[in-house]
């Protein structure tokens, strides 16, 4: 073993102090550093903690982010996320790698934007706001739609010329808009005001939200929590036009309907005018031909009718022998009918005669004269059964009665103070009051002894 260098003052360290030296020097100069790259390789354990390696196009470092740190993450990277990254540099001193050790998280360029969309869309789509059973649906034939989009570009341009060409009666307000940039958001919503405004005055069948295409930062102010609300809570059918047929954005999802691009959306609009032509197309030549076929159907009839006529003279003395005929033959039933009605009268006098109402009163006092002495006497009788029971009955019960049995020399003694009859000297004790009950009165006593 060589000895140690005293000459030069060559310090020998362990391991371990070697690696807690490295350690505090790295956690001393890159404290609270900021560092971006690509994730990769990410887990997530059960403790909580997340564990990954963000890269760029030469090197990777094993990065850490412990579970009382991700906690106010608004979402878990993937890989393939391009993140900036806010922590320090640590050592682990046990197997002497370092890592980064990760305090904040955000997301890097576009992708941002489409984290954000992400998370709103779930929000937004939890909340119900793109329900199917909560669309507006779209008017048969509008007659008034508001167009909301910039005056300069050619969308509007576009819009108007696909009505034109299949709707020109439809009545298109422009509401303009700045659709990209700064105070874009802002001005998007400020027409929620004119919208309803011009409702007051003229009533709008439909909306059209409408822009070109672009990537999605320009499209970005059609991704607002704000927009999304006004748009719910509009009751006037809304189609949105943003962008080209591949791409979303948060009106799209909200709105009553989703056209792929502007044009689209006038293609949908007038589509019910384009039916109705169809339709009006084929009842006209429908009608043409039905009158057509009534026409020649006519002409046929008065040929045929035209063969058959006969000289107006010789029609009508006809239909004078047909009149006179009738004549002869209503007089006949009617001397028939008059005979009938007379006999009919006479045999119906001779049937009433047989129930003249006097003799029917006569004989009814008669028989209620009969009926009345009848019941006199049965009341009589009943009468005279009735006192014979009754006075069998107050016998028995005189019989029976107590105060008849006192009439002959009894009484009836009860306790004063408990009420009870006394039967035995059990009932009763010196002193005390009794009350004693004879044939026609009554009298108190006192007991002096047994």
């Amino acid at each position: 073993m060589r000895e140690p260098n005293q000459n030069n003052n060559l310090k020998i360290l362990s391991v371990s102090d070697l690696n807690n030296s490295a350690k505090r020097l790295l956690e001393k100069n890159y404290s609270s550093i900021w560092i971006q790259g690509e994730v990769t390789n990410f887990r997530a354990y059960d403790s909580g903690h997340w564990y990954f390696k963000i890269k760029d196009d030469s090197s990777e470092i094993q990065c850490v982010m412990f579970r009382f740190r991700n906690n106010s993450a608004n979402m878990q990277p993937l890989d393939g996320d391009q993140l900036i990254l806010n922590g320090s540099i640590s050592m682990y001193v046990a197997k002497g790698t370092y890592q980064f050790q990760v305090d904040s998280i955000e997301y890097a360029g576009e992708g941002v934007l489409l984290k954000n969309f992400e998370a709103l869309k779930r929000k937004l789509q939890a909340e119900g706001y793109f329900d199917d059973e909560k669309k507006v649906s779209m008017p048969s034939l509008p007659q008034h739609i508001v167009v909301v989009t910039s005056p300069n570009g050619a969308v509007i341009q576009d819009i108007r010329n696909v009505l034109n060409r299949r709707a020109p009666l439809i009545n298109v307000s422009l509401i303009p808009c700045l659709v990209q940039g700064e105070g874009s958001e802002e001005s998007i919503l400020k027409t929620f005001s004119q919208i309803k405004k011009l409702q007051v005055i003229n009533n709008i069948d439909a909306i059209i939200f409408a822009r070109g295409g672009g990537s999605l930062e320009d499209l970005w102010s059609f991704n607002s929590e704000k927009l999304a609300n006004e748009i719910y809570n509009l009751k006037i059918p809304t189609i949105s036009a943003i962008g080209h047929e591949t791409d979303f954005t948060i009106c799209d999802f909200v709105s009553d309907l989703r056209a792929p691009t502007p044009s689209a959306a006038a293609e949908i609009i007038s589509e019910s005018y384009l039916e109705t032509q169809t339709n009006l197309k084929e009842t006209f030549e429908s009608l043409v031909n039905t009158l057509r076929n009534k026409i020649s159907n006519s002409n046929n009839n008065l040929k045929i009718l035209n063969k058959s006529l006969i000289n107006p003279r010789t029609k009508l003395l006809q239909v004078h022998q047909k009149l006179d005929s009738f004549e002869n033959l209503l007089s006949i039933i009617a001397k028939k009918i008059l005979n009938k009605l007379r006999s009919d009268i006479s045999l119906t006098y001779s049937e009433l005669s047989k129930y003249n109402p006097a003799q029917k009163i006569l004989i009814s006092k008669q028989e209620i004269k009969s009926n009345q002495g009848m019941l006199e006497k049965n009341i009589q009788s009943s009468i005279e059964l009735k006192k014979g029971k009754f006075s069998r009955l107050v016998g028995e019960m005189n019989s029976l009665s107590p105060l008849n049995v006192l009439s002959r020399g009894y009484s009836i003694t009860k306790n004063k103070k408990t009420g009870k009859i006394i039967r035995s000297k059990k009932d009763y004790s010196p002193g005390d009051v009794v009350t004693t009950k004879v044939s026609e009165s009554t009298f108190d006593s006192k007991i002096l002894k047994n």
